[in-house]
């Protein structure tokens, strides 16, 4: 523990800088683990789709292809389930771990100038828009379920959002 305290943020101030660095460790290295295998994200997003033929045919104005519902859920059971494939690809990986890592080196900025506003009010930016992203895509996309691998993205997600703003007047003045 002595080798690493010369890296964490200061202790005069309180757990939530080390939380923040905690989880700017994780999100950095969930991101780069994004570039190496599709493996842990698939546990994330764990839905398979089909085409969704109830789109309008494409006109003038309208390419079906580029709507974002070309894809829709497939059932568990019967042809869909045959046809349907993972919408974790590498592109999209790729792209969701970048932003991830982006995330990470916002909170570290933010664990180490915890008093600072701007980067304050940018780690708590960082925590909504993952609540946001995770959110919609239960609910809305149902690429996820809510059960056991998803249950540490939520609770970062929500906990990093509610502590910030719980403990706004405490750090930035």
């Amino acid at each position: 523990m002595d080798q690493l305290k010369p890296f964490l943020p200061s202790g005069e101030k309180g757990i939530l800088p080390y939380y923040l660095w905690f989880i700017s460790i994780v999100s950095m290295g969930n991101a780069l683990q994004n570039y190496v295998t599709l493996h842990y994200t698939r546990r994330i997003y764990n839905g398979r789709f089909v085409p969704n033929h109830a789109l309008p045919p494409a006109s003038g104005k309208h390419n079906p292809e580029d709507s974002t519902n070309v894809l829709k859920p497939a059932s568990s059971t019967g042809k869909d389930a045959e046809k349907a494939k993972d919408q974790v690809t590498p592109l999209a990986a790729r792209v969701f771990g970048t932003y991830t890592f982006v995330a990470g080196i916002i909170r570290l900025y933010a664990s180490y100038q915890i008093d600072n506003y701007a980067l304050y009010q940018m780690g708590i930016w960082t925590h909504v828009i993952a609540a946001i992203h995770f959110t919609s895509e239960m609910l809305i996309f149902k690429t996820i379920r809510f059960s056991g691998p998803q249950i540490f993205p939520f609770l970062a997600a929500y906990g990093g959002t509610t502590w910030m703003l719980l403990q706004y007047s405490n750090y930035v003045v």
